[in-house]
């Protein structure tokens, strides 16, 4: 290889470098955010307000975009159950989701589970939700 082209080379990994490594935004009326290493996770319920006995969305961003939804899930730690029901997941393009089909049966502490893969890893987010 000649000096020429090493310089070219050198100069496409920089820049490659660069692109991973740029800041990941996600949209500031995402709702909710969670982080876990280089993952980030933004989500909101549709409707806002949960109900008791009433099945809801729940709308997920992630970041990097190239991140995978594997899974969405929820369980009442202290009760040691979860949801009867198990959401179906919809890749929307550009590291948004969707999740549907979910239902919380009963009142009091639920933790919202998200497991996403990014760069060959797997990731498990949290966040309790009180649900009156």
């Amino acid at each position: 290889m000649n000096v020429g082209h090493w310089w070219l080379w050198l100069g496409l990994l920089a820049q490659a470098a660069a692109w991973a490594q740029a800041p990941c935004a996600l949209p500031a009326e995402a709702g909710a955010r969670l982080a876990s290493g280089p993952v980030q996770v933004a989500w909101r319920a549709e409707p806002a307000v949960i109900v008791v006995g009433q099945p809801f969305v729940v709308w997920v961003t992630l970041c990097p975009a190239t991140a995978q939804l594997e899974r969405v899930d929820a369980t009442m730690p202290e009760h040691r159950h979860g949801m009867n029901y198990r959401p179906s997941l919809q890749d929307l393009g550009g590291g948004r989701w969707r999740a549907q089909g979910l239902l919380w049966h009963m009142a009091g502490r639920w933790e919202l589970r998200l497991d996403v893969s990014a760069a060959g890893a797997t990731h498990t987010l949290r966040q309790a939700v009180e649900l009156q």
